[in-house]
């Protein structure tokens, strides 16, 4: 008695576990729904591949399962026709809707990168262009610092030259003023005596 309350319980938790439990139909079948749980009875239906049902019961003798289909239908179907994994038909809107968005952030991504090898591009060209502008500038300003140099040799070169010839101009100037001093003071002193010999002369 125990062990007949035992299975008893133990179908009962079967049970309830099987009403609850979600099924697939396998993708490469096309299976149909018999009012009993073999294929002598009558079809009162069919289930597309792919399908979501309810399972509802297992016949132990003919391993057909009953179920309960999207359209509220209750009937019976081979069950080895059924997968607990969900089937690739019912997956396959969701991932089309992956693949979409996949493909969209892949043309984001595509995009965003033509736009940053284009601004890129751009940066180096203006920074040639600068770096060419910049080449320009520094070659005008070596040929203006090499004239520079060479007007600046040029009137050192004339500052040399007014300088040694204002000295040459001062040593001929000092020696013409001290001949001039020497003849007048060799000339000087002879202008007194002659005059006092004149002089000498009216008195006697």
């Amino acid at each position: 008695m125990k062990a007949k309350l035992l299975l008893l319980l133990c179908s009962l938790f079967w049970v309830s576990q099987a009403n609850a439990a979600t099924r697939y139909v396998s993708d490469d079948v096309y299976a149909f729904l018999h009012a009993g749980p073999s294929n002598k009875f009558r079809i009162i239906g069919s289930i597309n591949a792919g399908e979501k049902i309810e399972f509802l019961d297992r016949d132990a003798n003919t391993e057909y399962v009953q179920i309960k289909d999207a359209e509220g239908r209750t009937g019976w179907m081979d069950g080895r026709f059924l997968q607990t994994e969900e089937s690739f038909r019912s997956r396959l809107p969701v991932l089309e809707k992956e693949l979409k968005e996949t493909q969209q952030q892949l043309t984001t991504l595509d995009e965003r990168h033509a736009q940053d090898v284009a601004d890129k591009v751009n940066l180096i060209e203006r920074q040639q262009q600068e770096l060419s502008t910049l080449k320009a500038r520094l070659s005008e300003l070596s040929s203006s610092h090499e004239q520079l140099t060479t007007e600046n040799a040029r009137l050192t070169s004339l500052m040399d030259d007014k300088e040694h010839q204002m000295r040459l101009d001062w040593l001929v100037h000092g020696g013409v003023v001290a001949g001039i001093g020497a003849l007048v003071g060799f000339i000087l002193p002879m202008i007194p005596l002659r005059r006092r010999k004149r002089q000498d002369r009216w008195m006697n």
